[in-house]
């Protein structure tokens, strides 16, 4: 992180702050993320983890251009503290959208081996019947 490196380096004040604020919405955005089942997965839980880094990515460069003017620490008051919200704000978007893409997906495939699952138990059913009259002959 940029911005927390820049403020830990120069010694501003609040910059353990922010890692605590950064490591807190993580915490948050990936129980939000398991919440939904269809979220449970390696291959989701990857997704997850890389879109959470860019959001905080996109986030941490929003603050450095806000908080820093040539690398000089920038003290925006209280009008500051919003920038900070935008991490929680854009996190939460995230988890709706990866949930709802997931939630898609899972409930076609659960259509797709519900069909697939019919479609054995009907062939299988035919094989046996085949089977019974070949012994009847």
């Amino acid at each position: 992180m940029l911005t927390w490196l820049t403020m830990l380096i120069q010694k501003i004040e609040g910059s353990n702050l922010v890692l605590v604020i950064v490591a807190a919405m993580w915490l948050l955005y990936l129980g939000f993320f398991f919440v939904v089942k269809a979220n449970r997965g390696k291959e989701k839980f990857k997704t997850a983890i890389i879109s959470g880094a860019v959001v905080t990515l996109i986030c941490d460069i929003i603050w450095f251009f806000k908080f820093f003017d040539n690398f000089d620490y920038v003290n925006p008051g209280l009008k500051g503290v919003m920038w900070f919200c935008l991490l929680p704000v854009l996190m939460f978007f995230l988890v709706m959208f990866l949930s709802y893409v997931n939630a898609s997906r899972y409930e076609f495939d659960k259509k797709k081996r519900e069909k697939e699952a019919a479609k054995a138990k009907k062939k299988e059913k035919r094989r046996k019947k085949l089977e019974a009259e070949n012994e009847e002959k």
